[in-house]
């Protein structure tokens, strides 16, 4: 009786588990690991502290407020977003002071932020010491001259980086290729006195001796519209049949000035580019309508350092009114960014929205691929000073 009890609690529990194991297999359990990580509710900062103040060793390295800062920036760059960033109230204070490269003094043309543990290039002003290297937003910076960036302050990082006219550093850049790989580049910058003008322009002579307007648009910030106002004025009495806009290397943000700019291009209440965001309502910006340098075929030239609000122009004016495309593909950054400043004087850069075309696309890390691709002949321009992109532009008209 014995033997016979015990086998069949023995079968009982092997056909608990057999069904139990089988309705197991039938459940499709959540991700514990994300729920957890999207639902956390911060204690573990507490009891980690509890744990070092109660059998740390070193307790005067216990520096709780350095402590909380570094964990900040950490957060937040888990989101994994290049564009957001959390800065202290010191790489703030670089960061904003860099903003305001206008006021001339002698640097490499690049504004920085810092993100992980490394220098981040935020923005290249274009023909400045960095553009002329091929250093590119977003490239990371890895060393400057012999010194690791691994840990150090943007307040060290921009000493490193700044220096008398004519002198020059040695940066080493991580950068993100094509196929997604990470890859090291030496660059050496020779340091110069940075003052850009914002717009320029010429007249040159096209097919069949017609004239032709080449304007090129370097930045996208406060003072570009009237500075493209002037020049308009210059040429409202010559016989101008086709346009050139030069965007290459234009890769600042101003938004409302973007639209300024399409307006003297793009007939009146044509779509120029929405906004959507998370929080706000959907914003639209329509053409202000100038009937200055409408109905005139136009040519764009923009390479891969043509981002944001230069991106906007040219999709504008290719879906717009037929504007050809030359160079190579973009940038591809069509997203959205604002600062909030706390009270200490640290901040936060941060992603709000996403910018769309009148077609409703994004081109966030996607790309404006132009209507003719051509390579940019770096060796030719330095040895005859000719544009191949600009003469292909030419062509085309």
């Amino acid at each position: 009786m014995k033997k016979t009890r015990y086998a069949l609690l023995l079968i009982f529990w092997i056909l608990i588990w057999f069904f139990g194991y089988a309705t197991i297999q039938e459940i499709h359990w959540p991700n514990t690991s994300n729920y957890q990580s999207n639902n956390a509710d911060y204690t573990r900062f507490n009891e980690v502290l509890d744990i070092l103040k109660t059998n740390y060793y070193n307790q005067e390295k216990l520096n709780t407020g350095a402590m909380l800062q570094n964990a900040i920036k950490a957060y937040v760059d888990g989101i994994d977003d290049p564009y957001t960033i959390y800065m202290d109230a010191e790489a703030n204070s670089w960061f904003q002071e860099d903003l305001k490269w206008e006021a001339d003094f002698e640097w490499i043309g690049a504004v920085i932020s810092k993100k992980d543990y490394y220098i981040l290039i935020d923005e290249v002003i274009k023909d400045s010491p960095a553009f002329k290297a091929w250093i590119m937003p977003l490239d990371r910076i890895v060393m400057i001259n012999t010194w690791s960036t691994k840990d150090l302050t943007i307040e060290d990082a921009v000493k490193e980086i700044r220096g008398p006219k004519g002198s020059k550093v040695s940066i080493i850049i991580e950068r993100t290729n094509k196929d997604q790989n990470k890859e090291l580049l030496e660059k050496e910058v020779i340091r110069d006195t940075i003052s850009v003008p914002s717009v320029s322009s010429s007249i040159l002579t096209g097919k069949d001796n017609k004239k032709l307007w080449y304007i090129n648009i370097s930045i996208i910030w406060e003072e570009t519209e009237n500075l493209l106002k002037l020049e308009i004025q210059k040429i409202k009495e010559e016989d101008i049949q086709w346009i050139i806009l030069d965007l290459r290397g234009n890769g600042w943000w101003f938004l409302p000035i973007a639209v300024e700019i399409a307006s003297h291009f793009v007939p009146k209440n044509k779509l120029i580019v929405s906004a959507k965001y998370r929080q706000l309502w959907e914003e639209e910006f329509y053409s202000k309508w100038y009937k200055d340098l409408q109905w005139l075929a136009t040519v764009v030239l923009m390479d891969n350092l043509t981002a944001s609000a230069g991106e906007i122009i040219a999709l504008a004016l290719k879906e717009q009114i037929n504007a050809k495309l030359i160079g190579t593909q973009t940038f591809g950054k069509g997203s959205i960014q604002t600062i909030e400043d706390f009270d200490d004087g640290a901040s936060i850069k941060y992603t709000i929205g996403k910018r769309y075309s009148p077609s409703d696309k994004n081109i966030d890390t996607v790309w404006i691929i132009p209507d003719t691709i051509i390579e940019f002949d770096a060796e030719l321009y330095k040895n005859t000073n000719k544009d191949n992109q600009l003469e292909k532009a030419i062509d085309t008209l």
